[in-house]
């Protein structure tokens, strides 16, 4: 692992005292040099550059986005699917920017791309396997979302959902026995994945996906999920209550598409699903009936 220790020292201290939580180019490019992190297309780049302005304009933003055929039409597909709940179809990239607004376009077109940026050549995994169960995830993120009372942006949950676990490719495309050491934690839910993988690898995918989120500015709120997103104890330390709240939405939906798998809950579930249910204020015959509901949505 080309890492060097004064880099990697400084990161976790940074994530250790959890207070302020930046990564800087310097150590995104000497991760980097270590690991496959994807660069960021042209096309994102000119996007968060747009962004960037005091008064962001939607229509050069749609403009932009429709010089990529490719991801326009990915777009277009996913704002028209159940997850945006539309009583008519949207055939027009300005259309969909309009509706969902700025920060949901450069969202949906992040998430395009960085799917897009892992090749099956250089994994250890099968991707597709992985982005069928990530979909899965984001879209149960959604369902949970819209069954509850309190106002959560459809964008970031399926967003988190997506890519909450977006340093498993990493890994896997450095660690050609990446595949055993998932299987290994998948039998031994008293651990974490993140603590198995550091005692193999001296690093986790949590860690590895918050620096490719980081790198591709994803939202800071967001970055810190995917870096806390095995925190057993997250919902009991930390003082922020939207995370916490998307921070449980993220942990039910990953055990209801575990459980519809696997036909079991998944590692960290028996940990926190009393103060999951709690934060949501949901009763447990609620969850059961999401469990049923969610079954169709599997992919």
């Amino acid at each position: 692992m080309i890492l060097s220790d004064s880099n990697l020292l400084k990161f976790y201290t940074t994530v250790l005292d959890k207070k302020m939580l930046q990564v800087d180019d310097k150590v995104i490019a000497d991760i980097a040099r270590g690991f496959a992190i994807p660069p960021q297309p042209s096309l994102l780049i000119k996007l968060q550059q747009l962004m960037a302005n005091k008064e962001p304009d939607i229509n050069e933003l749609a403009q932009v986005i429709s010089q990529d055929v490719a991801i326009s039409a990915t777009v277009l597909k996913t704002v028209n699917s159940p997850i945006y709940g539309l009583s008519r179809s949207i055939s027009d990239i300005h259309m969909a920017a309009r509706y969902i607004g700025s920060e949901g376009i450069l969202l949906l077109v992040t998430n395009c791309l960085l799917r897009k940026s892992f090749q099956q050549s250089d994994s250890s995994i099968t991707l597709e396997e992985f982005w069928h169960n990530a979909n899965n995830i984001a879209n149960t993120s959604v369902l949970i979302g819209n069954s509850l009372t309190q106002n959560v942006s459809k964008d970031r949950l399926f967003t988190l959902g997506l890519f909450h676990d977006c340093g498993i490719p990493v890994m896997a495309s450095k660690y050609a026995d990446y595949s055993q050491t998932y299987e290994h934690a998948l039998k031994t839910p008293s651990e974490t994945l993140t603590a198995i993988e550091e005692s193999v690898y001296q690093v986790n995918h949590a860690t590895l996906g918050y620096y490719v989120a980081s790198s591709w500015r994803l939202p800071k709120d967001i970055c810190q999920l995917i870096l806390c997103h095995h925190d057993r104890e997250f919902l009991s330390t930390s003082s922020n209550q939207s995370q916490r709240f998307y921070f449980a939405i993220l942990k039910m939906a990953e055990n209801i598409v575990h459980r519809h798998k696997y036909f079991r809950d998944a590692a960290d579930w028996p940990y926190i699903s009393d103060s999951v249910l709690a934060i949501l204020d949901m009763a447990d015959e609620d969850y059961q009936d999401l469990l049923e509901d969610s079954a169709e949505q599997q992919i």
